[in-house]
């Protein structure tokens, strides 16, 4: 099994390549599992399905207080649980939207506010932000809908936020409204300044990095006990400009494709994917399964879109002869 990233001490470079490797390999083994459109929709149900298993595990045992501000468990962070939450969301909205089978759309119906409800209650600002990005999965059926359907997501809008006000603590609430705050003020929970103190050590190395998996030695000189809290810094501090370049590469190849998928999947497949990108800026997320598996997901889709089109293409043209 490969060593998380996160662990109270820092993890060998030997240790951080077989991490890499085992993820590699585990999603390149989806293209072997997957071949059809309907294989894909049975990944999406397995990733919904999961991640309500996550939901289940974080709400059980919730009890609000009037001190309630943040809700996490043991061994699971509270922002990296709303990202594997929110990433989830355009997969839902897909099973909501576009299958048949009304087990399947009731499958995405539900965990859409039962993923929602879980991430606020975590307090994550970052959550916040791309919860909502998640739901905007939802912008081209409204558009698409005439005055009724426009008029009821208006009052499904409205409803929810009156639920949240209702349901969701009132710190809870206020920690995440200081997100533009913390931002333009703040230090971000300290990140920025270990950000400042990567950099120094990114100077020294710019190129090549300090190695696989080094940030946590580099940094402690700082009497620093935490991890970069950003998958880029982390990146070009451990791997220098080379790194940081393979890095974005991948990411600018999940989004080409993305971009070249028709019609929805376009759009939610692009939201999945911003959410990853801007779960990453503030956790270092880099050597996790799911984030990776958002990537070889996005162009997974286009690689069986394209089988299919060459298909159905093949079959025209032996119907003509």
């Amino acid at each position: 099994m490969p060593v998380p990233y996160e662990t109270a001490q820092a993890v060998s470079s030997e240790q951080a390549l077989k991490s890499n490797l085992y993820i590699l390999m585990i999603s390149l083994l989806l293209f072997q599992l997957a071949n059809t459109q309907q294989d894909l929709h049975k990944l999406y149900i397995a990733f919904v399905l999961g991640s309500f298993w996550l939901v289940y595990l974080m709400v059980k045992d919730y009890q609000i207080s009037a001190n309630t501000v943040r809700h996490e468990i043991k061994q699971f962070d509270a922002n990296e649980v709303s990202v594997k939450l929110a990433m989830v969301i355009p997969l839902a909205i897909y099973l909501l939207t576009h299958t048949r089978e009304w087990w399947w759309r009731l499958l995405g119906l539900a965990y859409i506010p039962a993923a929602a409800f879980t991430i606020l209650i975590t307090g994550s600002r970052t959550g916040a932000v791309i919860m909502v990005l998640g739901l905007a999965g939802f912008i081209p059926t409204v558009l698409r809908s005439g005055v009724i359907g426009k008029i009821a997501s208006v009052v499904i809008v409205v409803v929810a936020l009156i639920a949240i006000a209702n349901v969701i603590p009132q710190k809870t609430i206020e920690r995440i409204f200081t997100t533009g705050k913390e931002i333009s003020s703040g230090t971000l929970n300290e990140r920025s300044v270990i950000w400042a103190n990567a950099y120094e050590e990114w100077e020294e190395s710019p190129f090549y990095g300090h190695g696989l998996g080094s940030f946590r030695r580099i940094i402690n000189p700082y009497h620093v006990d935490y991890t970069a809290h950003n998958s880029f810094v982390a990146i070009t501090a451990e791997q220098g400009i080379i790194g940081t370049l393979l890095y974005l590469t991948v990411i600018t190849l999940a989004l080409a494709a993305a971009w070249r998928l028709p019609g929805d999947d376009r759009w939610l497949m692009l939201l999945m994917l911003l959410i990853v990108m801007i779960g990453q800026m503030s956790l270092t997320l880099q050597d996790r399964m799911y984030i990776w598996f958002a990537y070889a997901l996005t162009v997974l889709n286009l690689y069986i879109k394209n089988n299919v089109l060459t298909a159905e293409n093949v079959h025209k043209v032996r119907i003509n002869v």
